[in-house]
């Protein structure tokens, strides 16, 4: 098996297909104060193929309403702003990195990556700190994993199973195959994304926050999330070595070993959520 040059795996991230524009123009809307639910649901609306996954999301078994939502507006009046385009924000990213061959359960990725996401927004909540980018940040945070296993499937499932073998984290294998790991492939992907550069600066430094130049408080809150999804036990990250607990983000956060740890075990009761939304998405 050929090394992939660390030249040619960069030339290939930038050659992956843009994000969407409808993400941009959905993520910029919910920024806005002014912005009603027709204004959200118009841009949503635009992408037909969107709305349709929306909708099925909405009247999943989930959410349980008793009756059928069938339009986008009434879908943002009732589950909010925020709702709604977290649910976008997971289809979108979904659609965008689901292609391609695969020697890996990407399944499990995605649901360490929706796991980590709930976390994020749940540990801003209980922080009272911003949860504009929370659930962005923790969705996105292993990006980088999905990349790799799209662009290089045979080097990046030999070095899980190296990982694996040989007690590693998953990061210190991908360095030893691709030149890089996988947190800087997220932000390599981020920035080729046009996301927020705040966005992109959770995704390159989750495994490092202390070295976040744009905003380290989400960086931490990203860092923290990652493990909590890690010790829920849901999904597959690649690691073949226990978590390390990220004490000094933790501790930069001001959060309590029992605030993380209820999140934790808040996370294992809705995990029905996390399998009931991967399988909308992949119909």
């Amino acid at each position: 098996m050929d090394i992939p040059d660390i030249h040619e795996a960069i030339s290939r991230i930038r050659q992956l297909p843009t994000l969407p524009s409808v993400l941009a123009q959905i993520l910029a809307t919910v920024a806005e104060p002014d912005a009603s639910a027709l204004d959200l649901g118009r841009h949503i609306a635009a992408d037909q193929s969107l709305s349709a996954i929306l909708l099925r999301l909405v009247n999943s078994a989930y959410y349980g309403f008793y009756r059928q939502i069938n339009s986008v507006t009434k879908a943002i009046v009732i589950l909010g702003f925020v709702e709604v385009r977290n649910l976008v924000v997971a289809t979108t990213a979904f659609r965008a990195l689901s292609g391609g061959y695969s020697q890996y359960d990407r399944v499990q990725l995605w649901r360490h990556a929706l796991a980590t996401a709930m976390a994020s927004e749940r540990c801003a909540t209980m922080l009272d700190t911003g949860i504009e980018e929370a659930f962005v940040c923790g969705l996105l945070h292993d990006i980088g994993k999905v990349t790799l296993d799209m662009l290089y499937p045979e080097e990046f499932r030999a070095a899980a199973d190296r990982a694996h073998s040989e007690g590693k984290f998953i990061r210190e294998t991908e360095r030893e195959t691709f030149g890089m790991d996988h947190a800087e492939v997220g932000g390599l992907l981020g920035e080729h994304w046009n996301l927020p550069a705040s966005v992109v600066d959770a995704i390159q430094y989750h495994h490092a926050p202390e070295e976040s130049a744009q905003n380290p408080r989400q960086a931490d809150l990203t860092a923290v999330a990652n493990f909590i999804a890690y010790e829920a036990g849901i999904g597959e990250s690649g690691n073949g070595c226990e978590p390390l607990v990220p004490e000094a983000a933790i501790s930069r956060l001001g959060a309590s070993e029992t605030q993380w740890r209820d999140i934790c075990e808040d996370l294992r009761q809705v995990h029905g959520r996390i399998d009931e939304i991967l399988g909308t998405l992949a119909r």
